[in-house]
């Protein structure tokens, strides 16, 4: 089953970087001399990094979850060393906490 996940995890990274080089691409590709142009552009340079950091921190995540496994520590609190129940995981893969310890 980890290695299941390894393969998924490495496929969302994958993913995530490419999303990260298109918005790396976008702001690459310059602005629009007309000044209301640039105000819309504005507003979407402000998407567009919060959608890069959302993105990093999600690679990020992902790319200790694959270290976790790695390890054989997937699945385990870091707080107590307890299991991590597999709903928990089931909704946040990355989870590094039981949710006892996450509140």
């Amino acid at each position: 089953m980890t290695e299941h996940l390894k393969t998924k995890f490495t496929q969302r990274i994958i993913e995530l970087q490419q999303r990260v080089t298109s918005i790396h691409q976008d702001f690459a590709s310059g602005r629009n001399a007309d000044w209301s142009e640039q105000a819309g552009e504005r507003e979407n340079d402000e998407v567009l990094n919060a959608l890069e950091s959302e993105a990093k921190n999600e690679i990020h995540q992902l790319s200790n979850a694959i270290s976790r496994i790695d390890s054989g520590n997937y699945g385990f609190c870091l707080n107590c060393g307890e299991k991590i129940a597999e709903q928990r995981l089931a909704v946040q893969p990355a989870a590094l906490k039981c949710i006892q310890c996450a509140n």
